[in-house]
């Protein structure tokens, strides 16, 4: 197996290393969950401990020999320490139920559903949720009483900013009120926001807000 599957899709996608690193430094996260994560390794560049998880057969296949991943992400990686990177083939909706609770610091939402929902459980108090508006997500996690908005991200001219300024303009509809979880859901699709940004960051809050 080569590292050709990851490189090639890296390139497909655009290089998300910058906004990786962007989150690490704010966080201080170092055990990540990506569900969803299909071929994207990028945040083994910038995180120490990566637990993929999707049910791809391309995935599954990339992944098949951990020293693939694991000799790509040593020639990029960030950090000291060698990687670690777990891969998990399943669908998250019904993988993560089976998984520890509050085990991992951050989890990454990125184009794959409502991951905030399903990943809830596995965050640590004060865990950290990065998400983007793909399928609502964004959206689902700011009506979630266990999330509060911590941070956006934006990119520009191939850098990722993250501000903590002014969060409260964040997540406001162009035409309100805000859609319902079940609105969301139904239609699966991100709503258009008066200030949009690349990704959000949240903060598991697990009692509320």
């Amino acid at each position: 197996m080569t590292s050709r599957d990851f490189t090639d899709y890296i390139h497909h996608i655009g290089d998300r290393t910058d906004m990786f690193l962007t989150v690490a430094a704010h966080t201080g996260a170092r055990r990540t969950l990506y569900p969803g994560s299909y071929l994207d390794l990028t945040p083994s560049y910038a995180l120490p401990d990566v637990t993929y998880l999707d049910s791809d057969p391309r995935a599954r296949k990339a992944f098949a020999d951990p020293a693939t991943a694991l000799a790509l992400t040593g020639l990029h990686r960030h950090y000291p320490q060698a990687p670690e990177i777990t891969f998990l083939s399943g669908d998250y909706t019904r993988t993560l139920r089976e998984l520890p609770e509050a085990e991992w610091e951050l989890a990454i939402s990125l184009y794959a559903g409502p991951v905030s929902e399903h990943v809830a459980r596995c965050l640590k108090p004060g865990g950290w949720l990065l998400a983007n508006n793909s399928h609502a997500d964004a959206g689902l996690a700011h009506v979630n009483p266990a999330y509060r908005l911590a941070a956006a991200i934006h990119h520009r001219a191939g850098r990722y900013r993250l501000t903590t300024d002014d969060l409260e303009r964040y997540l406001l509809p162009k035409t309100p009120p805000h859609p319902t979880r079940e609105q969301l859901h139904a239609t699966g699709r991100g709503i258009a926001y008066t200030h949009p940004a690349t990704a959000y960051l949240f903060q598991h809050v697990p009692h509320g807000r």
